[in-house]
């Protein structure tokens, strides 16, 4: 793929963030705002085919993007306190995977599998209660 100043523009603010980041922020990030919305969500989508970037489909049900730094498969964990993701480079569920095709008759292209949790900063940190300390 040609490298462009707008696809280093946007590898570079997903490298820099440690949690998954909208369209807009990724645009909003970007140093030189050369290029519109669309040419960053073309891009997104070819950085997601070659597996540089993977889409993340948040329980508020907006798409968010994160870098990946393994080309092969695996998956991420999120914290669900302050978002941080981390990348899990392994899977293990490909057994349980043909044991499915075989009892559905499915042949299973492809799986998407986010796990959350809490990182090791936000279980160390304590849980802010409503209306703060009396």
């Amino acid at each position: 793929m040609r490298q462009t100043p707008q696809r280093e523009g946007i590898l570079h603010v997903l490298r820099a963030s440690d949690r998954p980041l909208t369209v807009e922020e990724i645009w909003e990030r970007m140093p030189e705002r050369r290029s519109g919305l669309p040419t960053v969500y073309r891009n997104l989508e070819r950085f997601v085919r070659e597996g540089w970037a993977e889409s993340i489909l948040g329980a508020d049900q907006v798409m968010r993007f994160v870098r990946c730094d393994s080309r092969h498969h695996h998956h991420h964990l999120q914290c669900e306190r302050c978002g941080r993701t981390a990348e899990v480079d392994a899977c293990g569920i490909e057994a349980s995977l043909k044991h499915l095709e075989i009892l559905s008759g499915f042949k299973i292209t492809h799986h998407q599998l986010m796990l959350f949790g809490l990182c090791a900063a936000c279980r160390v940190e304590p849980i802010p209660t409503e209306g703060g300390p009396r």
